[in-house]
């Protein structure tokens, strides 16, 4: 009898160990940055179709074409340095040139992403009028694009994540463009779109900590547990989420904005509640868990 009630208050302290340990390792995970790496780089024909299933299925099969346009052999290393630059620009992801292959890493939640540029190209358009003088004047507008299907892997596992397909579009007069700078100008884009997907499968959280100004039922200002040790930055904008179950499963219903308008610490910063005022200072008064998320302003 001694000995099974001994088992039992072992059990029982392994299990508040095992619970305290695992809170703490959630604590620690929070924001936790990965690796990210830039696998296959790929090039469809010149102003070939390529529907997303083709490009998906050309991804798949890691084969380059060999036959690039002459223009997209030309930008070969601007599409690749836009893809990298979008990669490096992610909130919780490091660009890491070199990351172990495939199966050989323990950590989860590091990427490798293949990629396929399935157009780049520029156009133009010319207009022509007549001045006050008669004389006849001429305008050109650049237009140039760039698309692309990613392949989104886990490094650890290899499998596959999402396949995005996304593009940039960047245009221009000639007096102040040229065809080299409008696709310049899409492929920046395209990077930015990189970046801001990767942001929204990886955002920062947070948590509201207390609530600052007010005026009559709507809260002006919020302090929130992010800061300098997890990448805090002002002008960064936060989403404020209620979070409910629906049928089983956790849904976020966005109440209001944030802007950080301060980072007074490491893990602290004062936010200027850009809207949704009223519902966010009632879900502080009732004292309501909010969750905090980064977004696309």
């Amino acid at each position: 009898m001694k000995d099974s009630m001994n088992k039992t208050r072992f059990f029982m302290m392994l299990a508040a160990v095992l619970c305290c340990t695992l809170s703490i390792r959630a604590q620690e995970v929070r924001n936790q940055v990965y690796k990210i790496t830039l696998g296959n780089v790929q090039y469809a024909h010149h102003n070939e179709k390529m529907t997303a299933g083709e490009a998906i299925g050309q991804v798949l099969a890691g084969v380059l074409t060999g036959q690039t346009s002459l223009q997209a052999t030309e930008y070969e290393e601007d599409a690749k340095n836009a893809i990298i630059k979008g990669l490096s620009h992610a909130y919780r992801f490091r660009f890491n040139d070199g990351l172990p292959q495939i199966g050989e890493t323990e950590q989860e939640g590091n990427l490798v992403v293949d990629a396929v540029i399935t157009n780049i190209q520029s156009k133009s358009s010319t207009r022509t009028w007549k001045d006050r003088d008669g004389k006849t004047q001429m305008s050109t507008t650049y237009t140039g694009i760039a698309e692309a299907m990613l392949n989104v892997k886990d490094a650890r596992t290899g499998e596959v994540i999402a396949n995005p397909t996304m593009g940039g579009w960047g245009s221009g007069s000639s007096s102040f463009s040229t065809s080299d700078q409008a696709i310049k100008d899409a492929l920046g884009r395209l990077s930015n779109r990189i970046t801001v997907w990767l942001n929204k499968y990886r955002p920062l959280h947070a948590n509201i900590i207390e609530g600052n100004s007010f005026k009559k039922d709507k809260q002006k200002e919020v302090y929130i547990d992010l800061g300098t040790d997890e990448g805090a930055y002002v002008g960064l904008y936060m989403g404020v989420y209620i979070t409910k179950i629906v049928a089983g499963r956790e849904a976020n219903q966005q109440i209001g904005k944030l802007r950080i308008t301060a980072v007074e610490g490491k893990d602290i910063s004062l936010c200027k509640v850009v809207n949704g005022g009223k519902d966010i200072k009632q879900a502080i008064d009732s004292g309501q868990q909010l969750k905090v998320l980064t977004i696309d302003n």
